[in-house]
């Protein structure tokens, strides 16, 4: 089988879909060799794969962290989960990071909850709140910020950070009628990065601890007035396709949410940088196939590593 040209002197092996898989297993670390054991294994896998997701990948393709601590790839959902040391593991994980402020943790890519290494988080900035103005009250006047959020936002403003009761009443949201705007509202502030968790707290009572983002990640607040949103996309969907190896437009258009002409535009940054293949063919996946040229690189002639 013929091989791929990468470059004037380079060249790789053609993939096939078995190569890729594997290449892919061994990133996302669902191998018992080379799953997640702790905390520092759980922060080398996020920030190598730049975006997970927790215990599900939602038809994605992306890496979750669940299935990184048990080392399989579809790890099968335990009939009695509190005493599982897989999911005990995860969960302890995706607290004590972003507590540590190693990750950032949050309702992200499609609205759920997705670990982001610290280095991406200015691209995330420059993106989700591209639409968005800088004052939360001109995002609400203009109409792109609910009330509920807006009204969030004022009290986080006020005192920081809050636990979810306390910000629930200084919020004006503390009747049980007013359960379903807040978490509608909770989870708009997450996608759009003005809030987040900084806490779980199990003692006296369960309740969750949030903060203004700029307050909590201030440099990448600050770094992501650097980017423009046109370069932050392609940051991001070059992100995600070393984290995917392959993929196609149409799930990074689900991920990222672009007008429509502005992921062309990114795929073709993407490739000018030679980070993007395009027009190779890999029997059993899309014909308008994404490779990306760190999938390739891991490749060999017997679809091992390199």
């Amino acid at each position: 089988m013929r091989g791929i040209r990468l470059g004037k002197r380079e060249s790789a092996p053609r993939p096939t879909r078995r190569a890729l898989t594997a290449a892919r297993d061994r990133l996302h670390r669902v191998s018992s060799a080379g799953r997640v054991r702790g905390e520092r294994s759980a922060l080398a896998f996020v920030e190598g794969v730049g975006f997970a997701f927790l215990f599900d990948n939602f038809g994605t393709g992306l890496p979750f962290l669940w299935a990184a601590v048990c080392g399989r790839r579809d790890p099968r959902w335990p009939r009695h989960t509190h005493h599982d040391p897989g999911i005990g593991l995860a969960w302890h994980l995706k607290d004590v990071l972003p507590a540590r402020r190693k990750v950032y943790y949050g309702k992200l890519l499609l609205g759920k909850p997705t670990l982001v290494a610290l280095r991406d988080l200015p691209a995330c900035v420059a993106w989700f709140r591209r639409e968005a103005p800088a004052w939360h009250r001109m995002a609400y006047l203009s109409g792109r910020m609910s009330r509920a959020a807006h009204a969030i936002l004022e009290a986080l403003h006020a005192e920081h950070p809050l636990y979810t009761p306390d910000l629930r009443r200084a919020a004006g949201l503390a009747h049980p009628r007013e359960t379903p705007a807040f978490e509608r509202a909770i989870a708009e502030l997450q996608q759009g990065l003005w809030a987040v968790k900084t806490e779980e707290r199990y003692e006296p009572s369960f309740a969750y601890r949030w903060d203004l983002f700029e307050a909590r990640y201030g440099r990448a607040a600050a770094a992501a007035e650097r980017i423009a949103p046109a370069e932050a996309l392609v940051q991001l969907a070059g992100r995600l396709l070393d984290a995917l190896l392959w993929t196609t437009p149409r799930e990074l258009t689900r991920l990222l949410r672009p007008a429509p002409g502005e992921l062309e535009a990114a795929l073709g940054r993407l490739e000018a940088r030679g980070r993007l293949l395009r027009g190779i063919g890999v029997p059993g996946l899309s014909p308008k196939l994404l490779l990306s040229r760190r999938g390739v690189e891991m490749l060999d002639s017997r679809g091992g590593r390199r």
